[in-house]
C-alpha cells in the first residue's frame, strides 16, 4: 500500500512540475566582445543564471563552447584593453500574453529595475489572445525608459489556438494560417513606437545610444545602425534592407521572429554583427541533457536556444518564403553585400545571432520541461 502511494505521488509530482516549470522565470547572461577594427562579434563568455553579470575580465572560463576560449590569455587581454565601450541589451521574446499571465506581468515590469539595462529589444509573439495587450501595457511601460527595437511574430497578428502539439513534428502538415488577424496589432505598435521604441518589421532605423561608464569605461556615445524583419515563419519577411549608417555605426543589430536560414544568411551576408531571434521556445518541451526535440524552424535542433556562431550556407536548402501560396525566389546575397558596403570576406558571411527560449508559452499548453523560460541580458 506504502509502495503505491509513493508511487502515486511521484507519478502526480511529474505531471505538475511542467506547469510550475513554465511559471520559474530565469534571467539568463551572455557576453559578446567585439574588438575595435575587426567585424562583427565574438562569444567571449556565457554565464550563469541569475548571477552577476561578468566583467569582460572573467574571460571564457564559463563557455567550453565558445571559439575565444582557444585564445591565449594575452590575447584575450589585448581585447579587453581595447574594448572601449560596453552595451547591454535585454533580450525579451515570446511573451504569449493573455488575461491568465498576472505572474508574468509582474516579472517582465521588474526587468526595469535593474541598472545594467542600456536597450531593449523585443522580438514578438506577444499576445495568446487581444486580453493580452493590456497586460502587455503593464509588462512593458516601464521598460519604455530605455531605447528600445521591435519586430512582430504570427502572435501579434493571429491569437494562437489549440493544436495537437504532434503537429510540430509533421511540419508539411501544419494548420493553415488564418487570413484575417484578431488581435489589437495596430494599437500595440503604436503603444511601442509612441514609448519610443523602433518599429523594425521589415524596416531600418539609427539610434544613438549612450554606453555608460562602467567598469573603468567612460561614457560614450554609440551608434547603433539597426535592421529588422517581419515573421518568417508565416512568410512576412521581405529581402533584408540595412541603413545609410550600417558600415560606419559602432554597432549593428538585427531583429526577426523565426530564426529562419534565409534570414540568417542576409544578415550574415551583410556583416550584422549581432542577429537577436525568438520563436522556438527553446524546444519547450526537452529530453533532460538531449535538448529540444523540434524549434519549427528550418535550423537543425543544436540552434534551438541560446548563442552561436552564423554562417551563410550553414543549412543547405533554407526553407523559401511563401506567403499567400506565392513561392518567392531567394535573395541574392552578393547584391546584398554589395549594397552594404560590405567588401570584408570576412565579414560578408558570418554572424553572431541569439535565439531566446522565451518566456510565455501558448494559454493551452502552459508548460516547460528541462528548458524554463528567460530573459535574457547580452
Amino acid at each position: 500500500m506504502r509502495k503505491r502511494s509513493v508511487l502515486g505521488a511521484l507519478a502526480l509530482s511529474a505531471a505538475i512540475y511542467p506547469f510550475l516549470e513554465a511559471r520559474r522565470p530565469q534571467l539568463r547572461r551572455y557576453q559578446l566582445l567585439k574588438a575595435p577594427g575587426t567585424p562583427g562579434l565574438k562569444p567571449e563568455a556565457a554565464s550563469g543564471v541569475d548571477g552577476k553579470l561578468p566583467d569582460l575580465g572573467d574571460g571564457c572560463a564559463k563557455s567550453r563552447r565558445s571559439p575565444s576560449c582557444q585564445e591565449s590569455a594575452a590575447t584575450i587581454a589585448k581585447q579587453q584593453a581595447d574594448t572601449a565601450w560596453q552595451l547591454r541589451i535585454l533580450h525579451l521574446s515570446d511573451l504569449h500574453f493573455w488575461s491568465g499571465s498576472e505572474w508574468l506581468t509582474e516579472y517582465v515590469a521588474s526587468l526595469a529595475e535593474f541598472p545594467e539595462i542600456d536597450f531593449v529589444a523585443l522580438t514578438g509573439d506577444n499576445f495568446s489572445d487581444a486580453s493580452g495587450l493590456e497586460m502587455l501595457r503593464r509588462a512593458l511601460t516601464p521598460l519604455l525608459k530605455f531605447p528600445g527595437a521591435f519586430v512582430f511574430g504570427s502572435n501579434d497578428y493571429y491569437s494562437g489556438q489549440f493544436k495537437v502539439p504532434l503537429h510540430y513534428f509533421f511540419p508539411e502538415k501544419k494548420p493553415k494560417l488564418r487570413k484575417v488577424p484578431d488581435l489589437p496589432t495596430a494599437e500595440f505598435q503604436d503603444f511601442l513606437t509612441s514609448g519610443g521604441w523602433q518599429d523594425l518589421n521589415n524596416q531600418v532605423a539609427t539610434l544613438a545610444v549612450t554606453s555608460p561608464a562602467r567598469q573603468g569605461r567612460a561614457a560614450r556615445d554609440l551608434t547603433v545602425a539597426l535592421s529588422g524583419t517581419d515573421d518568417p515563419h508565416i512568410g512576412r519577411d521581405e529581402a533584408v534592407q540595412v541603413p545609410d549608417t550600417w558600415n560606419k555605426a559602432d554597432l549593428r543589430l538585427a531583429l526577426t521572429h523565426a530564426p529562419y536560414a534565409r534570414v540568417l544568411d542576409q544578415y550574415a551576408a551583410c556583416g550584422a554583427d549581432l542577429v537577436l531571434a525568438g520563436h522556438t521556445h527553446g524546444g519547450q518541451v526537452c529530453l533532460p541533457g538531449l535538448g529540444a526535440l523540434v524549434n519549427n524552424t528550418d535550423l537543425p535542433l543544436s540552434y534551438s536556444g541560446g548563442v552561436h556562431p552564423w554562417q551563410t550556407g550553414t543549412v543547405e536548402n533554407p526553407a523559401p518564403r511563401v506567403r499567400r501560396g506565392k513561392t518567392y525566389p531567394p535573395v541574392d546575397l552578393q547584391a546584398l553585400r554589395n549594397q552594404a558596403g560590405i567588401s570584408n570576406p570576412v565579414a560578408g558571411g558570418q554572424t553572431i545571432v541569439h535565439i531566446s527560449r522565451g518566456l510565455g508559452t501558448s494559454k493551452f499548453t502552459p508548460v516547460r520541461l528541462a528548458c524554463p523560460p528567460e530573459a535574457t541580458i547580452i
